[in-house]
This record gives structure tokens, C-alpha cells and sequence, in this order.
């Protein structure tokens, strides 16, 4: 694993301390210094407990560095019956260092559930982008850290060369230094990942959503309808919201009858569903 400057001073303070916050835009490399981190833990026979707020982010953590990742609820067994954590100040981890990413998405709650499950001979490392998504909850975990200045702050700024191809990145750093990305009107090439298409008319944005998903992404990119595309919209009321484009996009890609009906909608076999509540009973999340 080769490391650049920014990187290796970063990986130098990291294992070093007993409380630290890595923190950067995407593309930077935190994924690879959490790899690089795990590996060094891991030949100094520490135990290390990687963990995320959501599913999804410790998947991903988990792939990267080759090892066992968990969401902060399992990592903590909560208990659905009582509400409670089994880990806690009396009953706490048995690790020697935690690294957590998406550390913008924890809340105080769960923040202090973590922190007084760690034991006092362990290391807590939160990675995580201060300008991503804010937690749910109450609290700012990840950015009042990083502003409180008690804690050290591993800042990555430097976009590496794979990453640096992607105009979604690159976009995103833009909009950060308050600069309007250059987003070529119905795309560019067809190496590009970034496309903007504009509608003044909220029916002919829903036209073309259905579009996108059903023809034009699948065409060119390969993609499956409905097992590889997600659609994302700020709001659940309204044409263009959430509940409507369910239904338009069930009608375009999953027509027919025979569904259960709940709610005033209709859930046909076949059908994307997303489980927005966590049900520890079924092991759902």
C-alpha cells in the first residue's frame, strides 16, 4: 500500500493517539488510511471494532479493510426489549482500538452509548466528512470535535488521481469551495459520471425521471432497472416527491395487478422496497 505525505503523517498521528478525527472530502483516501490503520492495529495483535451508524457504511468499511465491521447498535448488542445497550461503562467492549466511520450521521445519544462502552485502555478514532449529511438526532458529533480543538484533527484535502476522474468528486469539492461545478447541459461523454438535465415543468421532470430509469440509464451504462438505479428527491409530497414517483416508477417498470394494498398504495411481488425502520426482532435494517 503506497501512501502519500498527506496520508502517512496522517496515519502516524492516528495510531498514535488515543482520541483523533479523521476528517475530508471525498476522494481523499479515508477508506485507504482505515485499511493501512487496521493492518498496523492488527500486526501489534490489538483487537480492533470497526463500526458505522448505518448498514450500508460498515458494509463498506468492512470491505475495505478485510475485516468484520458492524453498525454502532450491533457493535453495542442493543437489546430491542429493553431499549438498553448489553455494552456499557459496566460491561464494555473488548477492544483495544474502535474506529468509526460516517461519524457526521451519529447523534449525541448514540455517541455517548458509544463512548462509555469503550474501555479506557482502547483508542476511539471517528472518521468522517464534517459537510456530509448531519445525524438525524440531536447534536453535530463529528463537527463540534472537530470546532472544540481538545481533540487532534487529521484533515485530508488532497483528492487522489482515481479519484480525481470522477466529476462527481470533483463537483462536490467544488460546491465546498462555493464554486459552481461545471456540469455539461444532458452530460458529457460517456465516461463521465455526472449529468444535468433541467425542466421547468414538474409532470415533464417526472417524464423524464421514469425515462432516465426505465431506458436512457440501462441503455447506455448497462444498468438493471430496478436492482442498480435509485431515485433520490428532497421531498415526499408533490409530483416530483417521493410517494408519486414510487407509484409512476412502479407503473413503468412493474405494471400489472395482484398486490396488497396498504395505506392507499399497492405492493405487487417484484416490487423495490426500502426498510426505513430497523426491526431487530426480524433482523431487518
Amino acid at each position: 500500500m503506497t501512501l502519500g505525505d498527506e496520508q502517512r503523517e496522517a496515519l502516524m498521528n492516528a495510531v498514535a493517539a488515543k482520541v483523533a478525527v479523521m476528517t475530508g472530502g471525498p476522494g481523499v483516501g479515508k477508506t485507504t488510511l482505515i485499511s493501512a490503520i487496521v493492518k498496523i492495529f492488527r500486526a501489534k495483535k490489538m483487537k480492533v471494532a470497526l463500526c458505522a451508524p448505518t448498514g450500508r457504511a460498515s458494509r463498506r468499511m468492512s470491505e475495505a479493510a478485510g475485516i468484520d465491521a458492524a453498525t454502532i447498535h450491533r457493535l453495542l448488542k442493543f437489546d430491542p426489549r429493553t431499549g438498553d445497550f448489553n455494552h456499557n461503562q459496566r460491561r464494555p467492549l473488548d477492544a483495544d482500538a474502535v474506529i468509526v466511520d460516517e461519524s457526521s450521521m451519529i447523534d449525541v445519544m448514540l455517541a455517548h452509548q458509544l463512548v462509555r462502552a469503550i474501555p479506557p485502555r482502547a483508542s476511539l478514532l471517528l472518521v468522517g466528512d464534517a459537510d456530509q449529511l448531519p445525524s438525524v438526532g440531536p447534536g453535530r458529533v463529528l463537527k463540534d470535535a472537530i470546532d472544540s480543538g481538545v481533540i487532534p484533527v487529521l484533515r485530508l484535502a488532497t483528492v487522489h488521481r482515481q479519484a480525481a476522474r470522477s466529476e462527481i468528486i470533483s463537483g462536490a469539492h467544488s460546491i465546498n469551495a462555493g464554486i459552481t461545478p461545471e456540469i455539461r447541459p444532458g452530460g458529457g461523454d460517456a465516461s463521465s459520471d455526472l449529468y444535468f438535465f433541467e425542466e421547468n415543468e414538474a409532470a415533464a421532470a417526472a417524464d423524464l425521471v421514469v425515462s432516465l430509469v426505465r431506458e436512457r440509464i440501462p441503455g447506455r451504462f448497462g444498468f438493471h432497472p430496478v436492482d442498480e438505479i435509485q431515485v433520490l428527491t428532497p421531498m415526499q409530497k408533490g409530483e416530483l416527491g417521493a410517494r408519486n414517483l414510487n407509484v409512476v416508477l412502479q407503473e413503468a417498470l412493474n405494471p400489472g395487478t395482484g398486490g396488497v394494498k396498504r395505506f392507499g398504495f399497492e405492493y405487487k411481488h417484484g416490487d423495490k422496497v426500502m426498510q426505513t425502520v430497523n426491526n431487530y426482532h426480524k433482523d431487518l435494517f
